[in-house]
């Protein structure tokens, strides 16, 4: 079953609408919602349901960098645990820690656990008195180090994910979905910053990006050179 947020998620999330967002003597303007510009790839998991049925405005859309942006400085990348050992393994955690560092001011790795299960990277008596280099919690350190700008936080479940969010983004300006999809998107002169099209269409890259032999090097010239999916096949 969907997980449902909590009336503490819903409660933080009325309090956020409430705040003024008054900056620098700036004039008063009250939050009628709150928005958060979403991944397409991020609709695998429950999270952008119980953000929707907490009360968040999800916007959907192709993202080079980060899976969440919850502000124009803040950009969040999201492990579930399984995903952050595999991520690890393979290097791909590096290198989205380093595009979010080069693009926001904020940059925040989320670690996700399940609500069902306890609340720790490894059982009391699982944990070496002297991790290794390739224990998650020495890896976590060293990613920690090499990117002093990154932000950890943990959360226990997604209910729990949708009350940090709230917190968040209390008194913060919204994000812009236009800007939040051109950021580390390379042109044609491997210049970033551009969108291949304004008429893309996310569900067809995002299927477009699941096909064996489509990595995120290549899958943009494929969009320029094929019309459709459909096409392609």
């Amino acid at each position: 079953p969907l997980p449902l947020p909590s009336s503490l998620a819903r409660q933080r999330i009325e309090e956020s609408r409430e705040t003024s967002t008054r900056k620098g003597g700036g004039s008063l303007t009250m939050r009628t919602s709150l928005e958060v510009i979403v991944d397409m790839r991020e609709f695998m998991s429950a999270l952008p349901c119980v953000l929707h049925a907490a009360g968040f405005k999800v916007r959907p859309t192709t993202l080079e960098v980060g899976d969440y942006i919850l502000t124009p400085e803040m950009c969040v990348e999201r492990k579930a645990i399984p995903d952050l050992i595999q991520s690890f393994a393979s290097g791909r955690l590096i290198t989205q820690v380093e595009a979010m560092c080069k693009y926001y001011k904020t940059p925040v790795l989320l670690i996700e656990f399940d609500g069902a299960k306890a609340f720790a990277l490894n059982a009391e008596g699982d944990l070496p008195r002297y991790p290794n280099q390739n224990h998650i919690i020495t890896k976590l350190v060293m990613l920690i180090h090499r990117f002093p700008k990154l932000r950890l936080i943990w959360s226990r479940s997604m209910q729990m994910t949708a009350e940090i969010f709230a917190a968040l983004k209390a008194v913060e300006d919204e994000p812009v979905l236009e800007v939040a999809q051109r950021i580390g998107v390379p042109d044609a002169d491997g210049a970033t910053g551009k969108l291949i099209a304004d008429n893309v269409n996310d569900a067809a890259v995002d299927l477009l990006r699941r096909l064996p032999g489509i990595t995120d090097n290549n899958y943009r010239r494929v969009v320029a050179k094929v019309e459709s999916v459909e096409k392609l096949c």
